[in-house]
């Protein structure tokens, strides 16, 4: 990244490039290079070429990865983020009102007004909780009724179920007696 880009940058993301530069160096520089020569056995015969094999590995993981972060930092949605991040910090900062902060004695931050503040929105938090226990209990005592229900109209159409067969057979006694009925009559 050139310097007028760097120029545009909040320092926040000049902190985080250097930060995940940094880490990235020290991954790349992880692999010892006597680890290099036990997985690269072919060059413990020469160890001037290892030793110059590891450091353009190195350099070039390490410069690979930094080129992937300038990619994603380039996206400018990271961008974008650490400006917002600067702006609302210098917003903060720049307000000249003091942060309440609790006294050390506890017996006169009791007696403050501040106190009475915490009092009044304690009892509203309280209310409103009471209020949500209040419609849970509502609801509790109409998911149990709507239960109970469901278990009538289940154990009715069990029962209903239960009685088919023998109905069924009726229905068909009924239809053998209609039937003959009906075959007399023809004859007559």
């Amino acid at each position: 990244m050139g310097e007028d880009e760097e120029a545009d940058c909040p320092n926040n993301a000049r902190l985080f490039r250097i930060a995940v530069s940094n880490s990235l160096k020290n991954i790349a520089e992880s692999v010892s290079e006597n680890e290099f020569l036990e997985t690269l056995t072919i060059l413990k015969s020469n160890p001037n070429i290892a030793q110059k094999l590891h450091k353009a590995m190195i350099k070039e993981l390490h410069s690979s990865m930094n080129n992937d972060l300038e990619d994603i930092l380039k996206e400018g949605s990271l961008q974008e983020s650490f400006t917002k991040i600067a702006k609302l910090s210098e917003e903060s900062t720049s307000a000249n009102e003091h942060a309440w902060r609790p006294p050390g004695d506890v017996t006169s931050h009791l007696r403050s007004l501040d106190a009475h503040m915490i009092k009044e929105a304690t009892k509203e938090l309280e209310e409103q909780v009471n209020e949500m226990e209040r419609e849970n209990e509502t609801l509790m005592k109409t998911i149990a009724e709507s239960r109970s229900r469901i278990r009538a109209t289940n154990d009715n159409v069990m029962r209903i179920l239960n009685c088919a067969p023998d109905v069924l057979q009726r229905l068909e006694k009924t239809c053998e007696q209609l039937t003959t009925c009906l075959k007399m009559i023809e004859n007559e």
